[in-house]
Parts: structure tokens; C-alpha cells; sequence
């Protein structure tokens, strides 16, 4: 009995092929990281510091008082706060953050694709790891991958 063409049970005709992996794109080099690092720093830093001279501008003397008398805890808990909100944003929303774009890299996923907002919004917190930001110089130096690279399945690679 032969096989009709919508029989349920038939295999499968669709030819399969492969997609293009990252492996085929140039990844960032660790020099590149390290600057898209700190140029980002810098960026969270002059932002936290126009917030605080705003905040000053229109608080006043109140908010000068809570700051002098700020402890350790709350100065990283908007710090971080701050670092958090920043690369969730840039990566969830755009796939580069501003050190990335000076840079020429941004974030891939596995198939060299642009990262929706859910890998974007998962790579934050994975930063905060202790000795996350140290990895990517422990990393292997054809792939050069940090733990929150590894850990969602992101790859920084320049940009064409």
C-alpha cells in the first residue's frame, strides 16, 4: 500500500540546512572588551552624577543632606541599580551598549543574530557574578567569552 503525500505518518521532505553560526563572524577582541567596559563605566558614572546634580538642583538642601549622610550599602545599591537598568536597556533594546558602538562590536546571539529583550534583560544580573568581569581574560582566546556571555549563549563580535 502506498504512502499518500499528507499521510501523517510519512518522514519528513523538508531539506534541512545549516544556519550561520557565530564561528563565521570575527569575535571582539579582549583589548575591545575591556574598552567596551570602561567606556560604559564611564557613561553609568557621568549619568548617576547628572542625575545626582539634578536632583540637587530641584531637592536642595534636603538631598545634599541624604547624601552626606549615605552609607556604603545604598551608594552600591544605586550603583549598581544604575548598572543594571543601563545594559538591560542598551542590550535588550538595541544589542550594543554606548562603549559597544564606539568600539565597533556589539551582542550576538548563537546564530549571529540581533538579542531580543529577554537574552538582554538576562545578561544584566549575570554581570554582577564575583569575578565575572576577570573571566573574560581567563577565557579562551579564540572564542573570548565572559560568564555572562557563556551562561546566556551570547557572543560580542564586531559589527560589519
Amino acid at each position: 500500500m502506498p504512502l499518500e503525500p499528507d499521510d501523517p505518518y510519512r518522514s519528513p521532505t523538508t531539506e534541512i540546512i545549516d544556519s550561520p553560526l557565530v564561528g563565521a563572524v570575527e569575535s571582539a577582541s579582549k583589548l575591545r572588551r575591556f574598552l567596551n567596559w570602561l567606556i560604559d563605566k564611564l557613561v553609568v558614572y557621568g549619568l548617576i552624577a547628572a542625575a545626582l546634580v539634578v536632583a540637587l538642583l530641584f531637592g536642595g538642601e534636603v538631598v545634599e543632606q541624604w547624601l552626606d549622610g549615605m552609607d556604603t550599602i545604598t551608594d552600591y545599591a544605586i550603583s549598581y541599580s544604575a548598572f543594571l537598568v543601563y545594559y538591560i536597556l542598551m542590550e535588550g533594546l538595541f544589542g550594543f551598549t554606548v562603549g559597544k558602538l564606539i568600539t565597533g562590536t556589539r551582542v550576538v546571539d548563537a546564530q549571529g543574530r540581533r538579542l531580543d529583550f529577554r537574552r538582554g534583560f538576562l545578561r544584566s544580573p549575570c554581570r554582577m557574578i564575583p569575578f565575572d568581569a576577570v573571566s573574560l581574560f581567563l577565557s579562551d582566546d579564540d572564542v573570548r567569552r565572559a560568564w555572562h556571555d557563556s551562561i546566556t549563549r551570547t557572543y560580542v563580535v564586531r559589527r560589519k
